[in-house]
C-alpha cells in the first residue's frame, strides 16, 4: 500500500485514540478532505486560506479566508477553545505562510496529540520554487518545516518517506518517563549524526538551491527519516520513532 497523508492520519486515529481533527490547507493544497474517516473522528475541520469566496468543493469549509491571512480563522478558533487531537498543515508552499501555519499548528494541539506536515521531503528541484508555480509545486515548505523543528528543544519529530515526506511533530511532554530515559540517549546519538548536516544548515540561509541539496545529501540526519513501516510499528508497539 502507498500511503498517503490521510492514511497515516486515519491510522494514528485507530492506535491513539484521536476524535478531533482539523486540516489548516488552501483551495489548491489538501485535497484529501474526503478521505478522512469520519466514523473515527467526531470533530472534523477544515481552516481553509488563500479560497476564493465562490470556492466550493461540496464539502464543509469551517474556518475561511480569501487571502493570505489566518488571523480571524484562528482567533474564531480559539474563542470556541478548540483544539486538535491531529492536526495536518498543508500549506500555500511559500516560506512564510508555512512556517506560520506550524506555529498556529502547535498553539492548537492538544498535549498529547500529532501534526502531520505534508511536502516535507521533495525529490525534483523543479517543483521546490519560492513562489507559486503553475503545475505540481511543494515550494519551500521543507525549509519552513526543518528551520521550525531543529530550533526547538521541545518538540519531537520525524518525516515519514510517503506522499512527498510527512512531518509528524509532537510535544516532548507526551513521552513518559521510561521512554524519556531512552528518548534522552536517542537524541543524543541523533545530534551527534545530525551536527555537520545542521551546521551545514543554518550556513546556507536561505539560499533555497543550496538547502534543497543538502535535504537530498543529509535527508536521513537532517528529517529524521524513517519508512511508513517503522513509523507505525514504533506507534503500535509504544515507542515511536520521533526524536
Amino acid at each position: 500500500m502507498n500511503y498517503t497523508k490521510v492514511d497515516l492520519i486515519n491510522e494514528l486515529s485507530v492506535i491513539h485514540g484521536y476524535r478531533k481533527y482539523l486540516e489548516i490547507c488552501t483551495a489548491t493544497t489538501g485535497n484529501m478532505y474526503r478521505g478522512i474517516d469520519r466514523a473515527r473522528f467526531s470533530t472534523c475541520q477544515r481552516l481553509m486560506y488563500r479560497c476564493p469566496a465562490e470556492f466550493d468543493d461540496g464539502l464543509p469549509i469551517d474556518f475561511r479566508s480569501t487571502n493570505l491571512d489566518i488571523s480571524d480563522c484562528a482567533r474564531a478558533i480559539r474563542a470556541r477553545e478548540m483544539t486538535y487531537d491531529v492536526i495536518l498543515v498543508d500549506s500555500f508552499h511559500e516560506y512564510e505562510p508555512s512556517a506560520r501555519d506550524l506555529r498556529e499548528a502547535v498553539n492548537l494541539l492538544n498535549p498529547t496529540g500529532t501534526i502531520i506536515v505534508h511536502d516535507c521531503f521533495p525529490r525534483d528541484r523543479a517543483i521546490t520554487a519560492p513562489e507559486l508555480i503553475v503545475g505540481d509545486w511543494c515550494g519551500v515548505t521543507y525549509k519552513a518545516y526543518l528551520d521550525f523543528v531543529l530550533a526547538s528543544e521541545n518538540l519531537l519529530f520525524c518525516t515519514v518517506d510517503t506522499d512527498y515526506g510527512c512531518g509528524v511533530i509532537r510535544r516532548y511532554a507526551i513521552l513518559t518517563a521510561l521512554q524519556r530515559i531512552a528518548h534522552r540517549a536517542s537524541r543524543i546519538i541523533a545530534r551527534e549524526d545530525r551536527q555537520d548536516a545542521t551546521r551545514h544548515w543554518v550556513h546556507a540561509g536561505d539560499d533555497f538551491d543550496a538547502t534543497f541539496k543538502l535535504l537530498q545529501a543529509y535527508s536521513k540526519p537532517l528529517l529524521n527519516l524513517v519508512t511508513v513501516e517503522e513509523f507505525l510499528t514504533g506507534e503500535r508497539n509504544g515507542w515511536p520513532v520521533l526524536r
